[in-house]
């Protein structure tokens, strides 16, 4: 392997003129993975490029903007992908149980679902298996997904996924879909079958050229944008979004699409958000409809008729509403379900009888902190993140969470710090 030119290890190399490049591209932010890594993306590309062209970085960011498969190769060798199976399970959940309202609304058209960008496949193949799950047919949906990153989708068509895919402990789903072979998972090509991947950037995308979706998920990439690009993709995704339909986002993003005017669905922890209708009130209160309430001419946007809230095989436990008085909570669990379940009441409750006997606990607080949003507490949450990250600075949920509220305060330099902790969380655990 060649020696590189001088210029290339001196701090003034000119990185900045990639930056800018990516940035004009694909719309990342440096600053969110630190320019250390876009540096270190350039320098592997450029070092591999200098061993066959033997030219100078001038020339490499000459070939760059000229040659599309070089720019592919700097993309590729920036985005990390970073996803696993049913990743916040409870937007799954909340996406399954909307679907059939949806359905049973318009049951001659069938479901539309996009996964945007969609990494390596686990999100949109995690949402074919909760619909399925949930009694869904495969010919009553369709899910799309896309990503700028070619290698990304070459491992999504494959469908075959190594431990890494795999967190947690809720894994009964891979036994029912898929099956060991070579080292690692294949899919069921049931499930791989309902998803249709292509190569597409979220900033030059057409959205006259796509039906509009029902849902669309676009999750933990906002965060990579700059404010004006956070925008630019808000606006496309708008464009793609069918009347009435849901957009999901990740937990650090939900401050994002407040401050953009955008409405909270108000399902505890699916990140899940509608535009506002002016005619009608944006509810969830806490507890499923009873058929009286699902009578009423002007029904709420997110309000789920009682055949709605059947359980899925997704989740672990019912989402119908528990009893007046429930038995005593016998664990942090249990607080997690009723919260899943819109008992916000019951489960802030739950949650303060399980610090009572461990008051060291910081899941315990985040859930709080979860459900004081959800409450629209924001006060509250803010306390209760920080409690957790006193416990536990390493929390990761807490750390985006509390970016968000940051973000969502105006506090971008707070947010971007508890980003850049959180991202360190992600990659010591890998």
């Amino acid at each position: 392997m060649s020696a590189l030119p001088s210029a290339f290890a001196d701090e003034a190399f000119g990185v900045g003129r990639f930056i800018e490049l990516l940035h004009r591209t694909i719309g990342l932010d440096a600053e969110s993975i630190g320019a250390n890594a876009v540096s270190r993306a350039v320098r592997e590309r450029f070092h591999l490029w200098h061993d066959e062209q033997g030219g100078t970085l001038d020339d490499y960011y000459r070939a760059v903007m000229q040659d599309g498969a070089r720019m592919q190769e700097l993309i590729e060798a920036v985005v990390v992908p970073e996803t696993w199976f049913f990743r916040d399970p409870e937007a799954f959940a909340a996406l399954a149980r909307l679907a059939r309202v949806r359905l049973h609304e318009r049951p001659a058209k069938p479901l539309r679902v996009l996964s945007a960008p969609c990494s390596t496949g686990e999100e949109a193949y995690t949402v074919a298996m909760a619909l399925i799950e949930a009694g869904i047919a495969a010919e009553r949906f369709t899910i799309d997904a896309i990503d700028v990153s070619e290698r990304a989708l070459a491992i999504a068509r494959r469908a075959h996924y190594g431990r890494n895919a795999f967190r947690g402990r809720a894994l009964g789903f891979r036994d029912r879909h898929f099956r060991a072979t070579d080292g690692g998972w294949q899919l069921d090509p049931a499930v791989a079958q309902s998803v249709r991947f292509s190569q597409a950037n979220l900033l030059q995308l057409d959205t006259h050229a796509f039906e509009r979706f029902d849902f669309i998920l676009c999750r933990n990439v906002l965060i990579y944008f700059d404010r004006d690009t956070q925008r630019a993709v808000l606006r496309v995704l708008d464009g793609l979004l069918a009347e009435g339909g849901t957009l999901f986002v990740g937990p650090a993003e939900t401050g994002l699409l407040m401050r953009e005017g955008m409405s909270s669905a108000n399902i505890p922890l699916a990140f899940a958000f509608n535009r506002p209708e002016r005619e009608r009130a944006n509810v969830f209160d806490g507890a499923w409809p009873s058929p009286q309430i699902i009578a009423k001419p002007m029904k709420p946007a997110f309000v789920l008729p009682a055949w709605a809230s059947a359980p899925t095989v997704v989740r672990a436990m019912p989402v119908a509403k528990p009893p007046a008085e429930p038995a005593p909570p016998a664990s942090l669990a249990h607080a997690r379900q009723l919260a899943d379940a819109g008992q916000l009441d019951t489960a802030a409750n739950a949650a303060h009888a399980y610090l009572d006997a461990h008051p060291s606990n910081a899941d315990a607080y985040y859930l709080l902190g979860v459900i004081a949003d959800a409450r629209g507490e924001h006060q509250a949450s803010r306390g209760h993140y920080r409690r957790a990250l006193y416990l536990d600075p390493a929390h990761r949920e807490a750390l985006t969470h509390l970016a968000a509220c940051l973000s969502l305060d105006g506090d971008e330099s707070g947010a971007r710090l508890l980003l850049a902790r959180a991202q360190r969380v992600t990659e010591r655990a890998r």
